[in-house]
């Protein structure tokens, strides 16, 4: 259950790069304008499960001066059961039923910066509002069919054959490496990975067992990466490993002469809580688990740290 004064936010790199190998870098403040427009069209939404469940931007902010798209991403479910309420003294309960048409509704707030980070061109910082429901994997496609939307129609004519090619951009969402882990590897050489892969066999004329297979990766590293890049190399192979349905990563590396290794857990809510940063705000005025507008003290709050 969300509390009411406060929020977790998970930083992350959203990686920009267009869909066609010859169209030109797309800057995210190009798309900060078309995703505006679309916005004030009405259509910023996705419609799933058959009509039970939708996901829109239900406000957006554009702050020119500070370089910062704020978004307000709410998430609406016909198929959630309906609130049940309990009386603290008697335990007595209430439920509140949906009215037609209705889902349980939640809503988060993201902020992006527009600038891209300081070693890259096409990496923009990114802030997202932890909120249950609207996780990694339901924000990051539903603002690829926003991006898809956002520039539909648009063409490039090619440097290399002077055609004409559909201009769009898509993205990539990576986890800003946590302080645990990061934490954890200070200081030391990476060795090599390895994904683990577990799967139950049940077959008919025998008991079900459990059957582990396991991948080895061999990294040629000509040069240890830095801490901000062993950390997007850590979260390349964990996407390589969700992808191909292995359940563990274990990473090999050396620190004080010595060879030690890291076992984490590949699962979605796990892999959160160990790769991503993550931060907790004290809101004191309160915050609805579903807001209509944008929040003026979380994203204040958010657009501070978007750089710290």
């Amino acid at each position: 259950m969300l509390s009411t004064h406060n929020r977790w936010l998970s930083f992350y790199e959203f990686i920009i790069t267009p869909t066609h190998d010859d169209a030109p870098l797309i800057p995210m403040t190009e798309i900060a304008t078309k995703l505006e427009v679309l916005f004030n069209s009405g259509e910023a939404i996705r419609v799933y499960s058959n009509g039970d469940r939708a996901v829109r931007i239900s406000d957006y902010r554009y702050d020119r001066e500070n370089g910062l798209i704020i978004l307000l991403i709410q998430l609406a479910d016909k198929r959630v059961s309906d609130p049940v309420f309990s009386n603290l003294e008697s335990g007595a309960l209430r439920v509140e039923p949906k009215l037609d048409g209705e889902g349980i509704a939640v809503s988060c707030h993201v902020v992006i910066n527009t600038a891209p980070s300081a070693t890259s061109v096409n990496f923009y910082r990114a802030i997202v509002e932890v909120v249950p429901g609207i996780t990694r994997s339901v924000f990051e496609p539903f603002l690829k069919a926003m991006l898809k939307d956002a520039y539909a129609g648009e063409m490039f004519t090619s440097s290399i054959n002077n055609r004409e090619y559909q201009l769009r951009p898509t993205l990539t969402v990576v986890s800003l490496v946590s302080k645990t882990l990061e934490e954890s590897l200070a200081g030391s050489s990476l060795v090599g990975m390895r994904l683990v892969k577990t799967s139950v066999i049940d077959e008919m004329d025998q008991n079900p067992y459990t059957e582990v297979r396991e991948r080895s990766l061999k990294l040629g590293i000509k040069r240890q990466p830095s801490r901000g890049e062993r950390g997007n190399l850590i979260e390349m192979v964990r996407g390589v490993a969700l992808e191909d349905g292995y359940n563990k990563l274990i990473i090999n590396y050396r620190k004080d002469g010595k060879q030690s290794s890291l076992d984490l857990e590949i699962r979605e809510d796990a892999t959160d809580q160990l790769f991503t940063k993550l931060e907790k705000v004290i809101l004191p005025d309160g915050i609805a688990q579903c807001e209509e507008f944008i929040h003026n003290d979380i994203a204040t709050r958010m657009s501070a740290l978007i750089n710290a």
